[in-house]
């Protein structure tokens, strides 16, 4: 069955089609809205020339329009990629490239960053005539998203009409048990994975109300949509967590029914912050677009600090050595995850590689004794100094332990004579220097001085170059590949 048909045959049976789906600047749409909606959108493809089965990338902002764009290139037959619409020219040429739609869905003004694809503003598909669902099959392809691109080469991951009921069945009702009385706030954007399940989904499979936000996250802005739209649901990166909870009024994320977060490590100071204001609302996950969303999670039922939670079923997850060997509680391994919905990405056919085996996905981590999985980094994070292997996030998340670093990334750099050695790049959490602050230097050298005190000698950088901002993807991970160009010298 076409995924749109499903979703609407689910909205029907929970009798919550007249219920509101979204919220934009006060302008609301209902379950039946974005059904009815999509049907319209869906004849403009067709009478574009879109096929059943060809791309149709979506170069839009979060709003109504994206969701039926979405839906209604969905309905229509076609497969959906999201592209996230503020990629420079450069990476857009890329991205499109690698995606070959046969049609792109832009926002008005953006005509010159898609040349060479025929493309379309929404209002143009707005006006489409009606079109019937076209039969689709579960196996059959309905979307596909862009990896986040932490590596620096985002990749494109397929997914099937039936994958959407699998992990929500696995992640938005059995772990974060989303209901229709919920109202959601997604800060990561529809154009990934994880803000995709959040924000559409998800809430469509539940009969939830998504509050949308058409610009860049800034804190002030999701501070006043929480407070604004009584959100009992609000989705983050830890690092943006952070940034709510230091701010003027984060208290009011106390009233939230439920904070989930993923997407990068949780350091146990972070956590210990964002849990005195949110107790037991925080649930931490750990997914990946090859999966589609979260594989493991803490729940309201079963939460461990300091962990990711556990696996959720039909998700299998399991930590190896370097031989590819299952490990014992509290040991540190490469995770793999075994799904039915994992997808590698796609061949030169452009069909998607899909696998029912282990599938590494790059993580560090260990599980306890009580089965809850502890990540500790990334595979290609570590750094080589002098030939001792060193995670940069155990320094990392001793310097934004300290009350004046907000944010840190390490890595190694290596000196005119060929010696390799740690350098830390921090933003200060008290904007610039003035009145009591100390000065870069003087709070560089405490700062190098606690970790002496922490680490063995060779984890402690040499240096610590205060930067306004690291370099994130659009979903708030650390461009980690970025900040190793900084380091040459």
């Amino acid at each position: 069955m076409n995924l749109v048909e499903a979703l609407r045959a689910r909205a029907a049976a929970g009798r919550w089609l007249d219920h509101p789906a979204y919220e934009v600047d006060g302008a609301l749409l209902t379950h039946s809205g974005v059904y009815d909606g999509a049907a319209r959108v869906a004849g403009a493809p067709l009478d574009a020339g879109v096929r059943v089965g060809d791309r149709v990338a979506l170069l839009l902002d979060d709003g109504t329009d994206f969701v039926l764009a979405f839906l209604g290139a969905v309905h229509a037959g076609a497969v959906a990629v999201p592209v996230n619409p503020r990629l420079h020219p450069d990476e857009l040429d890329r991205v499109l490239g690698s995606a070959r739609p046969a049609l792109v869905v832009r926002r008005p003004g953006d005509a010159p960053s898609v040349t060479g694809f025929r493309s379309a503003v929404f209002a143009e598909l707005a006006a489409g005539r009606p079109a019937p669902v076209a039969p689709r099959a579960a196996d059959d392809q309905a979307y596909a998203t862009f990896t986040s691109g932490t590596t620096g080469v985002p990749r494109l991951c397929p997914h099937l009409h039936g994958d959407p009921a699998v992990n929500f069945a696995s992640f938005g009702e059995a772990a974060l048990g989303l209901r229709p009385d919920d109202v959601v706030h997604s800060v990561s954007k529809l154009y990934f994975a994880f803000g995709l399940g959040n924000s559409l989904l998800y809430p469509l499979m539940s009969g939830c109300r998504v509050v949308l936000n058409q610009e860049p996250p800034l804190v002030d802005d999701v501070l006043a949509i929480v407070d604004k739209y009584d959100v009992t649901a609000l989705f983050a990166v830890p690092t943006f967590y952070a940034r709510l909870i230091a701010h003027p009024g984060g208290e009011r994320l106390a009233r939230l029914r439920l904070a989930s977060t993923g997407g990068e490590v949780l350091s146990t100071s972070l956590e210990e912050r964002l849990v005195a204001v949110l107790g037991e609302r925080l649930l931490n996950n750990i997914g990946t677009t090859e999966v589609g969303q979260a594989f493991a999670a803490n729940t309201p039922t079963a939460r461990r600090v300091g962990t990711v939670g556990r696996p959720l079923p039909p998700c299998e997850v399991r930590v190896v050595d370097e031989r590819g060997d299952p490990v014992g509680p509290d040991v540190v391994g490469g995770l793999q995850v075994r799904s039915p919905t994992v997808t590698l990405g796609v061949d030169d056919d452009g069909a998607p590689v899909r696998t029912r085996d282990w599938y590494a996905t790059g993580d560090l981590g260990s599980f306890d004794a009580d089965g809850f999985l502890r990540v500790t980094g990334r595979v290609d994070d570590i750094e080589n100094v002098g030939g001792i292997k060193v995670h940069p996030l155990e320094v990392e998340h001793l310097l934004v332990g300290h009350r004046l670093v907000r944010e840190a990334a390490v890595c190694a750099v290596t000196d005119h004579d060929g010696a390799t050695r740690l350098r830390a790049y921090a933003v200060r959490a008290d904007g610039p220097v003035g009145g009591d602050a100390p000065a870069d230097d003087e709070l560089a050298d405490e700062l190098i001085a606690s970790l002496r005190r922490d680490l063995t000698a060779y984890k402690v950088p040499r240096e610590v170059v205060f930067v306004p901002s690291l370099p994130r993807t659009g979903s708030g991970k650390l461009r980690r590949h970025v900040v190793r160009g900084w380091s040459t010298g």
